[in-house]
């Protein structure tokens, strides 16, 4: 028995997507940072094994398609999307893997890579770092993302280089964009008139924001070291905080339920109930 178990735990760790990378040593080159692997395997672990599109933007030499289609073994459709010419030369045995040359954000392409997938479980934004871009490829592609699905922008690090025209001090970046979304996930609690439009609208030239966005489909937003992360909601909702609990029976300081009871009487305003 001891054996069965050690091989299935040796069979589990060679299959992580970091394994999968650091030991590809033939084929395509792949090119991703040691800790973006790591946060992936906990990201798409509930994913593994199910049968998941993935849009990957930007491939550059396509070895991460590679990588992926190994990850994920029961994926239906693995595309990945360049504006480089030269990736028209990339070709792959694996029918799962589809690559669409031209720029991601360009209506004709976005026709050609719904064609091969309408939706899509994962999106990962490897294009061109450049914060309008960033920005216009999640206005563009998050409609596409499945409910309960991710979203993730890749190398945000650029977004502080003013070589990609970002920096810290910089109002319009992407990081910028999706720093307001910690705002937009609590949005039932505002005080404020002001719209999610408003908050988020004036980010972009070339894209609108999504109704999608608008309508309380974003679930959370994640920051690491040069990733973001937009989960999806299995259901749209503003609501988000769902209903308060209270359980057992000796209240000896506060009598919550009371208090709780009494604001809802009186219909006390979101405002003056946020002590709660």
């Amino acid at each position: 028995m001891s054996n069965i178990v050690e091989k299935l735990t040796t069979d589990q760790e060679s299959d992580t997507l970091e394994n999968i990378h650091r030991e590809k040593t033939s084929g395509k080159v792949s090119d991703k940072w040691e800790s973006y692997l790591k946060v992936y395997d906990r990201t798409f672990a509930p994913l593994k094994d199910k049968k998941i599109s993935l849009l990957e933007i930007g491939v550059q030499n396509g070895g991460s398609l590679e990588v992926w289609s190994k990850y994920f073994k029961n994926a239906g459709a693995i595309v990945g999307c360049d504006i480089n010419p030269l990736c028209r030369n990339l070709t792959y045995q694996d029918p799962r893997i589809h690559l669409v040359v031209g720029d991601a954000n360009a209506a004709e392409i976005i026709k050609t890579v719904t064609q091969i997938s309408p939706r899509f479980d994962i999106i990962v934004d490897d294009g061109s770092h450049v914060s309008n871009d960033i920005i216009n490829s999640f206005n563009l592609y998050f409609p596409l993302v499945q409910p309960g699905g991710i979203y993730v922008v890749e190398d945000t690090h650029t977004l502080y280089y003013k070589s990609h025209g970002g920096g810290l001090e910089r109002k319009k970046t992407a990081t910028a964009f999706f720093k307001l979304f910690a705002d937009l996930v609590n949005y039932e609690h505002w005080d404020s008139k002001r719209t999610i439009e408003e908050l988020l609208g004036n980010f972009s030239s070339g894209s609108k924001l999504p109704e999608e966005v608008k309508a309380g489909w974003v679930e959370s937003v994640e920051f690491r070291n040069s990733l973001i992360i937009i989960r999806k909601e299995l259901v749209p909702t503003h609501a988000k905080l769902g209903a308060r609990l209270i359980v057992g029976a000796d209240a000896a300081v506060v009598n919550l339920k009371a208090s709780v009871e009494q604001a809802a009487s009186t219909k006390v305003s979101k405002a003056s109930r946020k002590w709660f």
